[in-house]
């Protein structure tokens, strides 16, 4: 019997959306660790079923470098 994944990985049309618990594994090989208001607003996409284009354009207006 084969292990059962860490992590949810969707495959759609568009192409793969990452659960949060392997978004958290793969930023921590990158040395990003998510914040609790992080980890409250990618629970929050999930219970407003969110867009691939909302989440984007929250993540940016709100975590997005400010350019003077």
């Amino acid at each position: 019997m084969s292990k059962a994944r860490a992590g949810k990985v969707k495959k759609l049309s568009g192409g793969l959306v990452l659960g949060l618990g392997a978004f958290e594994k793969i930023s921590a090989i990158e040395g990003i660790r998510l914040t609790d208001e992080m980890k409250r607003d990618l629970h929050a996409f999930e219970q407003r079923s969110m867009s691939s284009e909302e989440r984007t354009r929250f993540i940016t207006e709100k975590y997005g470098r400010k350019l003077a």
